[in-house]
């Protein structure tokens, strides 16, 4: 049974729904951070394709093998259906049917990037507020269990174009919240802080990760959201997959505050310079989808240059 809007654990759900539009000045300062950086790569990214003589619209074919032309988004269903069992967290389609047996769990979107429309529900009383929220939004809605590990990491990689079982770049960046016990992360919780460890990791470390990668599959660009115990525990394989982005995946670790802007630079530079390169030697055999379009004008909900500035920000 639903909750009425005027009961006190709908007000905190609805106030944590907003919290981040609450704070605007917090939200607009993060977002800005974020946002120049993500201008850049892919300013530099299409002056570098231009420059090699490839077409940088191309970049959204690179991962169209794994496109829902039925839905018209990269699948969540789809995705984790690529993930061997051992690191699946389980997940099924919110309608409001049963409660979940278990709490926490995470409600969020079919389609969403940058953890927007995303409930941590910690109980059944909030799982029915949320509900609210969800069936007013008339967007579909899956449900997922929360992970066990105490530790968030970010994947992001290119692969080699001359040899995808290689990797052209690899970065892993552990997300921390000292906020929140079940946080949502993102760069709009001023909670989220990113720390790029990959230098702190052995050659041999980043190669049994880029091992493990391979288990979900070779992908030309992606980053992959794990929790895990520990730095150990990642390397040995011990964790479990949160989300898979193969849309708009951008180098999260540039959001390392600890990064000088010649750091910066450098990964924005060694990423976009991969990027051009697996876009110019992509598949060009493989039949097109129209996957910007498709995903761009999906649900409809926003103007068609503020769906483009947001989907390329980290």
């Amino acid at each position: 049974m639903l909750l009425r809007n005027g009961s006190p654990i709908h007000a905190t759900i609805r106030n944590r729904a907003v919290s981040s539009v609450s704070d605007r000045v917090s939200r607009g300062a993060r977002s800005n951070r974020s946002l120049l950086p993500a201008a850049l790569i892919v300013l530099t990214y299409i002056l570098v394709c231009l420059w090699i003589r490839t077409r940088p619209w191309k970049y959204f074919q690179l991962n169209s093998r794994w496109f829902n032309e039925v839905e018209g988004v990269f699948s969540k269903q789809d995705l984790s259906a690529l993930f061997p069992e051992k690191w699946v967290l389980r997940q099924w389609q919110e309608r409001g049917a049963e409660p979940p047996d278990t709490y926490p769990v995470y409600v969020k979107p079919v389609w969403g990037e940058n953890a927007q429309g995303i409930h941590c529900v910690r109980n059944q009383a909030e799982y029915a507020a949320v509900r609210e929220i969800v069936a007013a939004s008339k967007r579909p809605y899956l449900v997922q269990e929360a992970a066990a590990g105490r530790c968030e990491f970010e994947l992001f990689s290119i692969s080699d174009p001359h040899d995808p079982e290689k990797a052209a770049v690899l970065s892993i960046t552990e997300v921390r919240n000292a906020v929140e016990e079940h946080p949502v992360n993102s760069i709009y919780n001023p909670a989220t802080t990113y720390h790029d460890i990959t230098e702190m990791l052995s050659a041999g470390d980043r190669a049994a990760i880029w091992k493990l990668l391979g288990e979900v599959g070779r992908f030309p660009i992606s980053r992959l959201c794990v929790r895990a115990g520990s730095v150990r525990d990642l390397v040995a394989g011990r964790f479990h997959i949160v989300e898979l982005n193969l849309y708009t995946p951008m180098p999260i670790h540039l959001l390392d505050s600890r990064h000088s802007g010649l750091d910066r630079w450098r990964i924005i530079r060694r990423c976009a310079v991969a990027l051009a390169a697996v876009t110019r030697g992509r598949d060009r055999q493989a039949r097109e989808k129209p996957v910007f379009l498709r995903t761009a004008f999906y649900g409809n909900r926003q103007p068609l240059l503020r769906r483009i500035i947001g989907a390329w920000q980290p």
